[in-house]
């Protein structure tokens, strides 16, 4: 797993989304999220630092779930 992708699956933030994370989809996973807060072409550090602040807000963690599912479809 990339960066912060293999802690936010150890906390289960991907089990509420319905997506399943594998080796094979974890950094487009992690692009993606950079993509959505902001911080595309950064480097981990300040990626994980901007989503653990939009995970700690419910309206944020929303959009960003949300899009999450759009990209990456939600498992049934």
């Amino acid at each position: 797993m990339t960066c912060f992708v293999a802690h936010m699956r150890k906390k289960g933030h991907f089990k509420e989304t319905g997506i399943e994370v594998t080796a094979g989809n974890a950094k487009a996973v992690e692009e993606e999220i950079a993509r959505i807060v902001g911080l595309e072409g950064e480097r981990c550090p300040a990626i994980w630092r901007e989503t653990k602040m939009w995970l700690a807000e419910p309206r944020k963690k929303a959009m960003l779930f949300d899009a999450l599912r759009k990209k990456f479809g939600a498992k049934s």
